[in-house]
């Protein structure tokens, strides 16, 4: 007797379909390369005027990480920010809210060289830093 579960077809035809060439999993990749900081800052939200105190924990011409002081991370994707720093300011989009901060992706690229005194004067990892410490 045979078992239907246990049974092998050797009449069935496999056809493999082929993939499509748009349908292939693109990574994603950064056009600049982030650098770990710790850069004392602060977040304005443009359409409601609030300003949150915090610090910059990553940064590159094209984005940062900006990691609000306050314990509570509020959902705030895709809200239009103005970043202010001692050292330059850029108006951006939050394209991503995670535990440690917000992604924000800035409307305009951020001078070289303005990255450059970032990462020699504050270019550590917030491991490094006083934040650490008071978590």
């Amino acid at each position: 007797m045979k078992n239907a579960n246990t049974e092998t077809s050797t009449n069935a035809a496999h056809v493999a379909l082929p993939k499509s060439p748009g349908m292939k999993k693109k990574g994603f990749s950064r056009r600049h390369s982030r650098h770990d900081c710790v850069v004392i800052g602060v977040m304005k939200v443009i359409d409601i005027g609030a300003e949150f105190d915090g610090a910059l924990l990553e940064i590159s011409r094209g984005g940062c990480t900006f990691r609000q002081a306050s314990m509570f991370v509020s959902d705030r994707l895709n809200e239009s920010v103005l970043i202010q720093t001692e050292l330059f300011e850029a108006e951006g989009r939050i394209r991503a809210v995670r535990v440690d901060g917000y992604g924000v992706q800035f409307f305009s690229e951020v001078d070289e060289g303005v990255i450059n005194k970032i990462v020699e004067e504050y270019g550590f990892k917030v491991s490094e830093s006083f934040l650490a410490r008071r978590n």
